[in-house]
């Protein structure tokens, strides 16, 4: 401290001696001003005697030149001070901004909790804004299927496709379990939704509200679709399932394997129904968890009973109670009943009255042992592997008939699954303890590598031997038309009826076509429903479509049709049987005529033009060129097709099919015929 600034006066501090004031009264202080504050005491206080207070002196004296430290401050007297000052707090700068807020969120924790729900509910509702108007309410379910949040043409088509692909139940009189069960489509039911979602939306009020994204669909109001009912297709339908009569067959009584043992599976009734009303039915049909519709019938019983089906179950059962021994090799294998059980089948004796005043035996309840069955066991079991030896193969080169070499394999021994079957069924009737594997020797399969050449002898070979080197009952005619001369053919079989499998439409277009050209039936005639003679015999030709063949058959006659086609040599072709059929001959002769522009009618495109759209795309139009004249028709069994094409030069070919690959095989002849053909043109 400079010696020469002014001392700051030191406040006055009170005696500790005087007399303390009472309660409610002021201290009594001297007014008169002294050096030290005195205060005086209150008689028999026991307080310390009051002191003067001295303040410090300043000593401080400059330092003496040469001294190197200064001169400790020297203090002339005692000071006895029974007061001390409280110490002044120390005083800081401020925390730093990260402590400060840390505390503050401390007394105001709500205040961030509240901003994140805020701007989440802010968020939400930008959201909820921003969503299509055209989208459906979010969880929106229609009939069991979820179109919430989509676009409402889309679930509308969505729905609509839907419904189209439902099951509709075709009840009849009163049973419990539907006769057939089509889809609504293949019954003509149209079921729109258009109208019914028009006015469900996201209302943009609601978008507001936090959170109604997810529930705004409980407050839609869905209505009901518009139902729509095609009766062409109906017509369609029925008589292709119904026919005419609306027939019901009743149901048989049969078996079924149920937890080891053969329970009935009861009989159906059936009936007559009145087409009419089965269509009325139909056409009131309305979604309600499903489409049923039920018609009334009069009721036909079963022939074959529950009680009939009862008796063979238990005969079953009793025979059966015990696992089979299965001799083979020398060995015994114990084959479990529910194994045997497992083998068989069922299918219904019913006698046919042939009118001839004999009596009718009872109808009856057959079972039938599986070979397919019998044999995966034996080969799962490992008992074909123990018995069976695989034959060798023989190996035949030829050129067009004649056998230029042949490498033969040796035999093999192979099980005979159908006295294998004949000896368990004597065990399952009770005429046999046991039953054993049967075997037998085979010869080696033959495998042949052909080679033809181009001539007569060869396009003959190549016919013969493709009809008996693939799998299945095949009939062939080939003719060359036109190209490089001589012109060559072949045949196999091509005289024989066969099954036409729908082929026969064309044939029958053909025979329509004459009778609009000489004015004997008008194009716009109705033949199905709504569909009009040249409607049916468009999808004749490229669908093969049963009903309308039929229905064309009805207005022309078989008869009719039978002659007209005569006309230009079809004399292999018949409608009178339950089955029309027809000959590899008469194909491949109205495929040539039809491309030679032969036939006998002004407009052959009425032909022509279907056969582009040929529903048998695997066949032979797979391969042919865009040019040809492609015809086909096939069934489960059955599998024909005919053809016009030119490439080099111009033929006609047919083929018909029994058991066979299908379109493979058709594919594989037209390539076989090509390769020869380019074989000849390259000569």
């Amino acid at each position: 401290m400079d010696p020469q600034t002014p001392q700051t006066p030191q406040p006055q501090i009170p005696p500790q001696g005087g007399t303390p004031p009472s309660y409610g009264a002021a201290p009594q202080y001297s007014q008169t001003p002294q050096n030290s504050y005195t205060q005086t005491p209150q008689q028999n206080q026991s307080m310390p005697p009051a002191q003067q207070y001295t303040p410090p002196q300043n000593t401080w004296t400059a330092p003496q030149p040469n001294s190197p430290y200064p001169q400790p401050l020297q203090s002339s007297q005692q000071h006895d001070m029974s007061y001390t000052p409280p110490p002044r707090p120390r005083t800081y700068g401020k925390p730093p901004a990260a402590v400060r807020f840390v505390e503050w969120l401390k007394g105001h924790w709500y205040v961030p909790l509240l901003a994140i729900v805020l701007i989440a509910l802010l968020g939400n509702i930008i959201w909820q804004v921003l969503v299509p108007t055209n989208a459906l309410p979010a969880g929106l379910v229609v009939d069991g299927v979820r179109v919430g949040g989509m676009d409402r043409d889309a679930a509308v088509q969505l729905l609509n496709k839907g419904y189209a692909k439902e099951k509709v139940n075709l009840f009849f009189g009163d049973t419990s379990v539907p006769y057939k069960t089509p889809t609504a489509s293949e019954l003509g039911v149209e079921v729109d939704n258009t109208t019914r979602l028009a006015g469900v939306s996201y209302p943009f009020a609601l978008r507001f509200v936090p959170s109604s994204y997810w529930w705004a669909a409980g407050t839609a109001s869905v209505g009901e679709p518009t139902y729509n009912y095609d009766q062409s297709t109906l017509d369609i339908y029925t008589l292709k399932n119904l026919g005419e009569e609306c027939v019901i067959p009743p149901k048989n009584a049969s078996l079924k394997l149920d937890d080891n043992l053969f329970t009935v599976i009861p009989a159906e009734v059936g009936g007559k129904c009145n087409v009419t009303d089965f269509k009325d039915q139909v056409s009131k049909v309305t979604y309600d968890g499903g489409f049923n519709v039920k018609t009334g019938i009069k009721e036909v019983a079963a022939p074959l009973t529950d009680e009939i089906a009862r008796q063979l179950g238990d005969e079953l059962n009793n025979n059966l109670k015990n696992d089979l021994p299965l001799q083979a090799g020398g060995k015994t294998t114990k084959v479990s009943a529910t194994t045997v059980k497992g083998w068989l089948s069922f299918k219904p004796f019913i006698p046919e009255d042939k009118n001839d005043g004999a009596p009718l035996p009872p109808p009856r309840l057959l079972y039938v042992i599986e070979p397919e069955r019998v044999q995966r066991y034996l080969q799962t079991s490992g008992i074909v592997a123990d018995l069976e030896k695989k034959p060798g193969v023989t190996k035949v080169a030829t050129t067009n008939f004649t056998e230029t070499s042949r490498t033969n394999g040796a035999p093999g021994v192979l099980v005979d699954i159908k006295k294998t079957i004949a000896n368990i069924d004597s065990f399952a009737t009770a005429r046999a303890s046991n039953a054993a594997v049967v075997v037998g020797s085979v010869q080696p399969t033959v495998q042949y590598s052909r080679k033809y050449t181009p001539t007569a002898d060869g396009y003959a070979a190549l016919i013969q031997q493709f009809a008996t080197d693939n799998p299945g009952k095949i009939a062939i005619s080939f003719t060359e038309l036109t190209g490089k001369r001589p012109y060559y053919g072949g045949s196999a079989n091509a005289e024989q009826q066969m099954p036409a499998a729908g082929i026969e439409g064309v044939y029958v277009a053909y025979a329509a076509q004459k009778g609009i050209e000489d004015g004997s039936i008008q194009p716009t005639d109705r033949i199905l429903g709504s569909l009009s003679v040249e409607d049916c015999m468009e999808v004749a030709i490229s669908d093969q479509n049963e009903d309308c063949i039929t229905g064309l058959l009805s207005k022309m006659g078989n008869e009719r049709v039978e002659a007209r086609i005569a006309e230009v040599g079809l004399t292999g072709t018949s409608f009178s049987g339950s089955v029309n059929v027809t000959t590899a001959r008469d194909m491949a002769l109205f495929m040539q005529q039809l491309g030679r522009n032969d036939l006998p009618i002004r407009n052959k495109s009425v032909l022509e033009i279907p056969m582009r759209d040929i529903a048998l795309r695997d066949g032979i139009i797979s391969v042919a060129p865009s040019s040809a004249r492609v015809a086909g028709g096939a069934t489960d069994t059955n599998y024909n097709e005919m053809a016009f094409i030119t490439e080099n030069g111009q033929y006609a070919v047919s083929i018909m099919t029994q058991g066979s690959a299908g379109s493979k095989t058709t594919v594989k002849l037209v390539k076989a015929i090509d390769a020869l053909k380019q074989q000849k043109q390259d000569l």
